[in-house]
């Protein structure tokens, strides 16, 4: 399958646009940023990491964790010495309280819960259950770094929360810790060749899908003429070279206990959270409309809450494979969690282990035009199409 031409030219993530740079108006969406001490860490496992730290957990004990994960969820509890204990799904997203309920909890010291795919969950029920069992929460905001849901907005419950910044915002690393009460240690600065590194990375992929106007033709240039410099033979081999390509072992010590950058925190600081927020919403009820009556494929969820900026759009796709690749052959850019912890248990009635081969995750960020998401929905309609002939 080759790849699409079309396809390819769609961001996979936020990218910098120098027409977005204004700020919308203040307060119009909550942000976790904004629900109590905030410090922004190199990236959204890090934060996790931090938070661990901050809960005092640490080797013996035990962090129950959701079984629909991305193996960065569960990396930071393990690299604390502890034991990850899965729990299923329901089908609305949030932890099946019934199947915790019943779980022997003796050891547990903490709870993490997400907010999928950018869709606030009421963690209400989920805040009491660790409160009855002195169990700390540590609210998962990666996919929703802005809104609310019926219990206020994301990030104001757990006793931590973390965030994950280039899900949201036209940066290349970042995650973001936030606590209650006594602020957590501050950390280390990044680093001059880091600071310019950060920067430049988010300029690169900017100017490579056609934005900054005239700067982004000077940014190519620059860009061609690094790679030629790269291109001569080294006399040392770096560590990215010598280190293990493993979804389980991402977390960098060397840097995880420095902060973010300094261009990262005025992104975040300066980018309009209306405009991000208003396009997502868009683009999510535009896919919905695109696969609202097509055989084998089915939003999961369909109706998207007033108070949800979402990070991704959740498609269900009845029969995944071989679709899944064949999409991906084509440069869609999507991806599922399939690539689970080992170990994670197979739980009865799991909705989560069926959405991590079913559940397809569409990019719906900011700069995304609707003609972006009609090419992203006709090649998966496509192709599904090809599979069933």
């Amino acid at each position: 399958m080759a790849l699409d031409p079309r396809l390819l030219r769609i961001p996979r993530g936020p990218v910098l646009d120098l027409d977005a740079r204004e700020r919308g108006e203040a307060g119009s969406w909550p942000r976790v940023d904004q629900q109590g001490h905030t410090c922004l860490t190199v990236s959204g496992r890090t934060a996790i990491l931090h938070a661990l730290s901050w809960l005092g957990v640490g080797r013996g004990d035990r962090v129950l964790v959701p079984t629909y994960h991305c193996p960065t969820m569960i990396e930071p509890v393990v690299l604390r010495g502890a034991e990850p204990v899965f729990y299923p799904i329901a089908e609305n997203g949030t932890p099946d309280l019934a199947f915790l309920r019943a779980l022997d909890c003796t050891g547990s010291k903490a709870m993490l819960a997400a907010h999928f795919f950018g869709l606030p969950q009421d963690m209400s029920a989920v805040r009491k259950f660790c409160d009855d069992r002195q169990l700390r929460l540590i609210e998962d905001c990666a996919h929703a770094f802005f809104g609310r849901s019926q219990a206020g907005p994301v990030g104001a419950t757990g006793d931590v929360a973390i965030a994950s910044l280039p899900k949201f915002f036209p940066v290349v690393e970042g995650g973001c810790l936030v606590t209650r009460g006594v602020p957590q240690s501050a950390l280390a600065a990044p680093g001059w060749v880091h600071e310019v590194r950060a920067a430049w990375d988010s300029f690169e992929i900017a100017a490579a899908t056609g934005r900054l106007g005239a700067l982004g033709v000077a940014v190519r240039a620059l860009t061609r003429a690094k790679n030629r410099w790269r291109r001569r033979p080294q006399t040392e081999g770096g560590e990215a070279a010598a280190r293990e390509d493993s979804p389980y072992r991402t977390i960098d010590p060397a840097r995880a206990h420095r902060r973010a950058a300094r261009f990262v925190r005025w992104v975040v600081a300066s980018t309009d959270a209306e405009r991000i927020a208003s396009a997502r919403r868009r683009n999510y009820l535009r896919f919905t409309q695109a696969f609202a009556r097509v055989p084998g494929l089915a939003p999961l969820f369909p109706d998207l809450p007033a108070g949800a900026a979402p990070y991704v759009f959740p498609l269900r796709v009845e029969a995944p494979e071989p679709l899944y690749q064949r999409v991906r052959a084509r440069g869609v850019p999507l991806y599922r969690w399939d690539v689970l912890w080992p170990h994670t248990p197979a739980i009865a009635a799991d909705a989560g282990r069926d959405w991590s081969t079913h559940v397809f995750q569409l990019a719906c960020h900011q700069n995304m035009s609707e003609a972006d998401v009609e090419a992203v929905a006709a090649a998966i309609q496509q192709e599904s199409q090809v599979r069933s002939t």
